[in-house]
């Protein structure tokens, strides 16, 4: 019963919405009609003017907060009191007296993030808070300077966020990952509505954007041992092979995967030669097989983040050239890098100055025009970098 009382409580207090009550008493027109359609502050304040945006900025942003404290005064678990929180988040979103049509709810859920943020980040001690605070501040301004979108710079490091946070506190990461999950489905919203991410023609959007899941690789490698992941890995890439040579040795077969296949597998590229699919499986291969696990997982972390984040920035963003590719991405993937070097290096898997080293090697062989695939000589030229530092320093 308490629960139910909790969602209700905060469904109710988000589901007012000032944006709508201010404009309609100000102007007599609804302002989900005007501007982005959206019942937020910014379409108020662009639409209706400074003090209405203000106040609706205020509550917007402290009645989910206010939905948990209240919730806290009924005597109700924490866990129920944070449902009540962003049930507050669904009422904005869907409020029932305006056909469950109301605004986008990131100002509530951001009031909500900086709340826990306050009450669960801050109680880590000083030192480990500044280090934490200054890798976000260094991905929020190197993103920024080369994409200049919010919307951008939210997509990387909102799940940067997520993850320290899940690494430095994992019983109670809850409260901050849910938020932040939130921001990040409404930054996807408005990067595809306001189509800020645009690909290359011979560049597969799906390709780049399923790169992350391949951590789900190194996850699993992680748990079930080297011997049993170097033979799925094997399997893998035979399977992948397989397919690549019976598409390479067969026009028809090339033709039909390259022309007539409606989904579109392989880059125009890879026509006459190994999908980089499969040079991504032997270089993570490759890389346990001649490094230490954490060593592997680390290398094979660089070409998977850097990657994603040179295509997104270098080819959306990217003016000066570098190479054959450009200043922009090149510094979004060194800046990725050093932040999973970091992520690696709280986690007791890498030290802080080889995962560094190794990020930087990893930047340099990603934009050097070389030979090699990137998928192989990424992890490799930067876990031999990390394995002569490591050895170095062991003396």
């Amino acid at each position: 019963m308490g629960t139910i009382v909790a969602i209700l409580l905060g469904y109710l207090l988000g589901s007012f919405l000032p944006a709508y009550f201010i404009t309609r008493t100000l102007l007599g027109v609804d302002i989900r009609e005007l501007g982005t359609k959206h019942a937020g502050t910014t379409n108020v304040y662009r639409n209706v003017g400074l003090w209405p945006a203000v106040f609706t900025a205020l509550y917007d942003t402290s009645k989910g907060v206010l939905a948990f404290k209240l919730s806290s005064l009924l005597g109700l678990p924490e866990h129920v009191c944070f449902v009540s929180a962003m049930s507050a988040v669904a009422g904005h979103v869907f409020p029932f007296y305006l056909q469950f049509r109301g605004g986008r709810g990131a100002a509530t859920t951001v009031g909500i993030l900086l709340y826990f943020l306050w009450t669960e980040w801050l109680k880590l001690p000083f030192s480990t808070l500044l280090s934490d605070l200054s890798i976000l501040a260094l991905i929020v301004l190197v993103l920024f300077l080369t994409s200049r979108r919010g919307d951008v710079v939210g997509l990387f490091v909102l799940p940067a966020l997520a993850l320290l946070v899940m690494v430095r506190m994992p019983d109670r990461s809850h409260f901050i990952v849910l938020p932040v999950l939130v921001l990040l489905t409404i930054n996807l919203y408005n990067i595809i509505v306001w189509r800020l991410i645009k690909f290359q023609e011979d560049i597969r959007p799906w390709r780049v954007l399923i790169r992350p899941a391949a951590f789900l690789l190194l996850i699993l490698g992680y748990h079930i041992g080297k011997t049993s992941f170097m033979f799925l890995m094997s399997v893998l890439i035979a399977i992948f092979l397989v397919l690549d040579l019976v598409r390479l040795s067969h026009r028809r077969v090339e033709r039909f995967f390259h022309d007539e296949f409606k989904f579109k597998m392989f880059k125009e590229t890879e026509r006459k030669r190994l999908s980089s699919m499969t040079l991504f499986l032997l270089g993570v291969t490759l890389s346990y097989l001649f490094f230490e696990d954490e060593l592997a997982i680390a290398a094979c972390s660089f070409l998977i983040l850097g990657d994603v984040a040179a295509k997104i920035i270098g080819m959306n963003f990217g003016k000066k050239k570098l190479f054959h590719k450009t200043v922009e991405g090149t510094l979004a993937h060194l800046v990725l890098c050093i932040y999973t070097a970091y992520v690696l290096h709280v986690m007791n898997f890498v030290p802080l100055g080889v995962g560094l080293l190794g990020a930087i090697a990893a930047t340099i062989c990603e934009v050097l025009p070389l030979a090699i695939n990137d998928n192989v000589s990424v992890p490799l030229f930067s876990g031999i970098v990390m394995n002569v530092v490591k050895g170095v320093i062991r003396g």
